[in-house]
């Protein structure tokens, strides 16, 4: 068995990762309020997958993580999890159009105000 992989990050990569987590965290909270914004993702991941746009194993992961959405914790905790495969499903999030434009430059906004 090989050994676990750990890939450097570079600190534009690690700044992108800590944004995309934080507008993961708030798109959580969002649709732990309205939880009827789930419905459509999960047809957009059935989409992507029959598509061939997600492999197999993200389309395991999504599909477990948008189903525990009825045990907050463990939906928050699945979906904010720090490890490469979880930065690389952010990157290529199926959660878009969860947050509004306003809401999105909001949030990048507390940010910027909180690193400078």
């Amino acid at each position: 068995m090989r050994p676990p992989r750990h890939r450097v990050r570079t600190k534009a990569q690690q700044q992108s990762d800590l944004q995309l987590l934080q507008l993961h965290a708030r798109i959580a909270d969002k649709l732990l309020a309205n939880s009827e914004l789930a419905i459509p993702l999960l047809e957009k991941l059935e989409l992507r997958y029959q598509t061939g746009l997600i492999k197999h194993w993200g389309y395991i992961r999504w599909h477990s993580i948008l189903t525990m959405m009825h045990e907050p914790e463990i939906f928050k905790r699945a979906l904010l999890e720090d490890s490469d495969s979880m930065r690389r499903l952010r990157r290529k999030t199926l959660l878009t159009g969860i947050l509004t434009e306003q809401e999105r430059e909001n949030l990048l906004l507390e940010q910027q105000t909180e690193s400078n």
